[in-house]
């Protein structure tokens, strides 16, 4: 008893609870699985580009190896009266750590400049993915709470018709009323009740939505959304815009490694162990040593590299001008839109309020005999389609502000 007693609690206590847009953000930022992919991307560029410095860095390996061989002397210029061309078998045991290091290899150091910027592309991609998804967030949950505040109305004024219903039966009873005007306020009330119930669905199906961006349930209620414009920067400050210049200079140094790849590359090795018949036997040598290698003749390989690395070039320096076309595009668009919402915005609250107004006079008339049924009829569904326009004027104001935002690059600067 005592548990189901604390499980009731913990419920009530749940439901009783509001969900911040702020909180909403913070949740989508860290656990949104499309956030949390793009973070491990970044982790993943960052290890290509550690494993590619490393290529210029020294190398030790450790060889050990026995062998039983035999050899021809005469091959090796070898030649003695008497004595056969080929000697063993015969064992050999070597042991030694090898050192290498890269002295020469520019085609390396580009692909290394290269990878340092498609890692930092990687990084504006993060903020890229946590602008939209906190920006698709703060639509969904400007959505749901205009759904929420459509039920909330829709409940009002469900009220009111039973409220008119009532009053109308007893005038109906005392001869003050017809069955017309009760008919009317019935029909009226079952209006009500139908906007209320699809009010209660639209809001049914937003939550599960949103629960899905922000990876987390929703407690109860979402606290009403305030939303104001506190800065804006530029356009070309988005982040977006910022991984595409990454790549165009990730694509120009991958132009340069593709050219220099004809380059010579310079090595120089060393080691130090035992070589012997046998570890009992072995006695101590070295190698000190480099190799040059320079390509010759690849069949066309280089050439073909050289070609791709420019056209891949080309694309990234077209997809940074399309973005910066798309991103004036949008910040133009979006300033005209918030202007025209949020006039629209004043004009649908003044119009509410003279529409409820208007039915609490008609109502107050209608009790003292001076209005008829159609007169609070056609009053309710005056208020009725009044709120129903302040709500959505309201939620595409709110909306307009966001996009404005996250036109500009930075969706949390419409937070107070």
């Amino acid at each position: 008893m005592r548990s189901l007693l604390l499980l009731i609690l913990t419920t009530a206590g749940l439901a009783a609870q509001t969900l911040t847009l702020e909180s909403a953000l913070e949740l989508a930022a860290k656990q949104n699985p499309g956030v949390q992919l793009s973070r491990l991307r970044l982790l993943e560029r960052r290890a290509q580009t550690d494993a590619l410095r490393a290529g210029y860095l020294p190398q030790a390996d450790l060889l050990v190896s026995a062998t039983r061989q035999t050899s021809n002397l005469q091959g090796i210029g070898l030649v003695f009266p008497g004595f056969p061309s080929r000697i063993g078998p015969f064992r050999t045991f070597n042991a030694r750590p090898v050192l290498s290091q890269k002295v020469i290899d520019l085609s390396l150091l580009a692909s290394v400049r290269a990878a340092r910027h498609t890692e930092s592309a990687a990084a504006r991609d993060v903020e890229a993915v946590r602008e939209q998804t906190q920006a698709a967030v703060i639509s969904l949950f400007l959505e749901t709470f205009q759904a929420q505040s459509r039920l909330r109305a829709a409940r009002a004024r469900l009220q009111t018709a039973e409220a008119l219903l009532a009053q109308t039966t007893e005038r109906e009873k005392a001869g003050a009323a017809s069955q017309l005007d009760l008919a009317r306020h019935r029909q009226r009330r079952e209006i009500e009740q139908t906007e209320q119930i699809a009010a209660e669905q639209d809001l049914a199906l937003l939550r599960p939505a949103l629960e899905e961006l922000l990876a987390a349930p929703l407690p109860g209620e979402l606290a009403e959304p305030r939303l104001r414009l506190t800065s804006l920067d530029s356009p070309a400050q988005r982040p977006d815009l910022h991984a595409a210049r990454d790549r165009v200079q990730a694509a120009e140094q991958d132009l340069v490694r593709a050219r220099r790849a004809r380059w010579p590359q310079l090595t120089a090795l060393a080691d130090y162990g035992l070589l012997g018949a046998g570890p009992d036997s072995a006695i101590a040598t070295y190698n000190l040593g480099a190799t040059l290698q320079i390509p010759l003749w690849t069949s066309g390989r280089l050439d073909a590299e050289v070609r791709a690395a420019t056209v891949r070039l080309e694309q990234a320096k077209q997809e940074v001008q399309r973005l910066q076309l798309a991103a004036s595009r949008q910040a133009a668009q979006a300033q005209t839109s918030f202007a025209a919402q949020t006039r629209a915005e004043v004009s649908a609250s003044a119009a509410a309020r003279a529409a409820r107004q208007v039915l609490e006079l008609t109502t107050l008339r209608y009790q003292s005999g001076l209005a008829t049924t159609l007169d609070t009829v056609a009053a309710q569904e005056a208020l009725a389609t009044a709120e129903d326009l302040e709500i959505r004027s309201r939620y595409q104001a709110q909306l307009a502000l966001a996009q404005l935002a996250f036109a500009y690059g930075d969706v949390r600067t419409a937070l107070p």
